[in-house]
């Protein structure tokens, strides 16, 4: 009896043993299939149960409401090409962009809407000419009431972009203008399009080497078209900023070598992140007010995803259950727990869901204060990172900005709607930065507030 119990212990423990290791081993796991979607399809997390998905073979689209179990085909009635390009805001709002005309071959592209789980399209923008493309439709995680939509130069590779912007949430739609000027021979990437607040967003472009990104930090007033470090290729179709300083950016051809930035893009670094990781197509993505930012590629011997949990410095391969062909990606973060879809070139879904810490960008607690309040940064002096918190009364626009001694700006870490709480701020020092004393003010509404920090190295 005491034989047979001791084996029935040490099978239930081996056991265990499989399952943690096959938990362990599958992070992403299937989550279902969906057809005819094409070679590019596009996906887009509302939350852990809701996520949507359009296909490039014909005008296609695909929601599920629990968790991947069914996949249910959306109407598309009234879209005329397949769509390249998708932003769902809940499990009946949803956008897609097509690619102009049949096959993505560029032409009057237009943007859609609908409120009513595909029952009705309308389109919100078009871009005109004969060459657009929309490669992109991707709305604020810190303010969801900004969103932008981005398509390849109407007028042919080398003229101006196409941008369209919402700033109340999806309701209306302008054209910004001018839109941004164009750059010799580019069009732009697929998937491509980054958007961190109102002032900061942009694109990877996709043409022609070297690696290069266009993009705005002053909300299109001007834009920079820097090279991503030594990195090859130039279809960028990988570029995710954690905020304002902090970016990863990489090319199709480039893996397993990534480029990052600790200045707002104005120069860029590139490295390897390991012979395990992912290659070919890639998209990246980080992680709304954390460190964790997640990269796919279309191929990978041992999966398909890597992760960083340090801000893209360090990097480990995730299990994909055997399956490749990923060609986008997109998560949710929950509280603590980001949920994660990916939609591969055969149709196949996976999912993945883990619990991620260090948030930031976040209240620090639900006590809404009863003034406007900027506290000295810690530690003081540093090198080269230090916190700021903050307090607000009410809700409203916030700049928190950083200034060198001759009042030049040198950062903004802050610049967007931020609801009622108390806040912390992480500012990352530029390299090019030297020591010395530094300014950092809050502006919200009528409060203004400026305070000294010293940066020794």
């Amino acid at each position: 009896m005491k034989r047979k119990n001791l084996l029935l212990s040490v099978i239930l423990i081996l056991t265990i043993c499989v399952i943690s290791s096959e938990k362990s081993y599958s992070q992403w796991t299937l989550a279902g299939t969906v057809s005819n979607v094409g070679s590019s399809p596009s996906i887009s997390v509302v939350d852990q149960n809701t996520a949507w998905i359009t296909g490039t073979a014909t005008p296609t689209v695909y929601r599920t409401t629990n968790g991947g179990t069914t996949w249910t085909t959306i109407p598309t009635t009234g879209i005329s090409f397949e769509c390249y390009c998708i932003w769902a805001i809940s499990a009946t709002t949803c956008y897609v962009g097509d690619g102009g005309a049949t096959g993505g071959a560029g032409g009057n592209a237009k943007l859609y809407k609908t409120t009513d789980a595909g029952a009705s399209w309308t389109v919100v923008a078009s871009t005109g000419g004969a060459a657009g493309f929309f490669n992109g439709v991707v709305f604020s995680a810190s303010n969801p009431n900004f969103g932008v939509a981005e398509s390849d130069p109407p007028a042919g590779a080398g003229q101006p972009y196409f941008y369209t912007i919402t700033t109340d949430g999806g309701a209306t739609w302008n054209t910004l203008t001018p839109n941004p000027p164009g750059v010799a021979g580019q069009a732009s990437a697929q998937n491509a399009l980054f958007v961190v607040n109102s002032q900061f967003y942009g694109v990877g472009l996709g043409n022609t080497a070297p690696a290069r990104i266009n993009m705005t930090r002053n909300g299109g007033t001007t834009w920079s078209t820097p090279t991503l470090g030594t990195i090859a290729g130039g279809f960028v179709s990988g570029t995710a900023f954690k905020d304002v300083n902090v970016g990863i950016s990489a090319a199709s051809a480039s893996l397993p070598n990534i480029s990052r930035t600790t200045d707002g893009g104005v120069t860029w670094t590139s490295f390897s992140i390991g012979a395990s990781a992912p290659g070919g197509y890639c998209t990246m993505k980080f992680i709304e007010g954390t460190n964790t930012c997640y990269l796919s590629g279309a191929t990978g011997a041992t999966g398909a995803v890597s992760k960083s949990t340090n801000g893209g410095l360090n990097w480990t391969t995730m299990s994909t259950s055997g399956l490749t062909g990923i060609t986008h990606m997109e998560f949710k973060r929950v509280g603590t727990t980001v949920y994660g879809y990916a939609v591969t070139s055969a149709g196949a879904v996976l999912k993945m869901s883990e619990t991620v810490t260090g948030i930031g960008s976040n209240p620090v607690n639900s006590i809404i204060p009863s003034e406007y309040k900027l506290e000295q940064n810690y530690p003081n002096p540093f090198n080269p990172t230090t916190n700021i918190n903050f307090s607000l009364p009410k809700s409203s626009n916030v700049t928190l900005k950083v200034y060198d001694a001759l009042g030049k700006e040198v950062a903004t870490l802050v610049n967007e709607f931020r609801s009622a709480g108390n806040y912390t701020s992480e500012f990352n020092a530029a390299s090019n930065l030297t020591s010395g004393i530094y300014f950092y003010t809050l502006t919200s509404d009528n409060f203004t507030s400026t305070k000294k920090l010293m940066l020794v190295k």
